[in-house]
């Protein structure tokens, strides 16, 4: 089986991280704001009181910032399912949005660096990718694991399955190809049920 795997907020924790850094960000911009929370959306503008100059400006400091000082660790059981889903004999494509102004001008070579760091083995990498239905359906891909329900969405459309890592801004989106997930041994259970369902069309 092929198996697309998106990076931050799936194999990574920047979530949290995100937030934190913006927390401050905004604190020291806009102290008067006290309204600050996540809610179900997924854009910093929405979430914070950033206009789109500051979202910009504020995530390439914010990456360069982390990147620096090592910060990004995987989430629980990301490398120990990946490569086991590797050893089982799948193909694992890294598919990213990450676009190379907000990762030191190279995405692809800051992502490489992580992965390897982090003993997280994989068949290709693909990044400054935007879409993302378009790309698995170029490569094959039987099923995407992602967090962002605007790419699942573009690949759910292309009738291919997908996993969503659930997060408070994902929990409402629903499809019949989709399967929300918690955790990376979840994800493992339900590629090995995949697997037996769909036997009779791996390559």
């Amino acid at each position: 089986m092929k198996i697309a795997i998106d990076m931050d907020d799936c194999i990574t924790n920047t979530q949290e991280l995100d937030f934190a850094c913006a927390w401050n960000y905004n604190k020291q911009n806009h102290p008067n704001d006290e309204k600050f929370h996540y809610g179900i959306n997924h854009d910093a503008t929405k979430i914070f009181k950033f206009t789109n100059e500051e979202k910009y400006s504020f995530y390439i400091k914010q990456r360069k910032y982390i990147i620096k000082n090592k910060l990004i660790d995987p989430k629980p059981f990301a490398k120990e399912v990946i490569n086991q889903l590797l050893h089982d004999g799948h193909e694992i494509y890294i598919v990213t949005s990450r676009e190379d102004e907000y990762w030191n001008g190279n995405a692809k070579r800051e992502t490489e660096k992580w992965l390897k760091k982090h003993g997280i083995k994989f068949t290709k990498l693909f990044v400054n990718c935007l879409d993302k239905g378009a790309k698995c359906a170029e490569l094959g891909v039987h099923i995407l694991v992602d967090d962002n329900q605007k790419y699942a969405r573009q690949v759910n459309s292309q009738g291919i399955r997908t996993i969503v890592f659930t997060a408070p801004y994902n929990k409402n989106y629903k499809n019949i190809l989709s399967t929300h997930a918690s955790c990376w041994p979840e994800v493992y259970y339900i590629i090995k049920g995949l697997v037996i369902s769909l036997g009779d069309i791996q390559v």
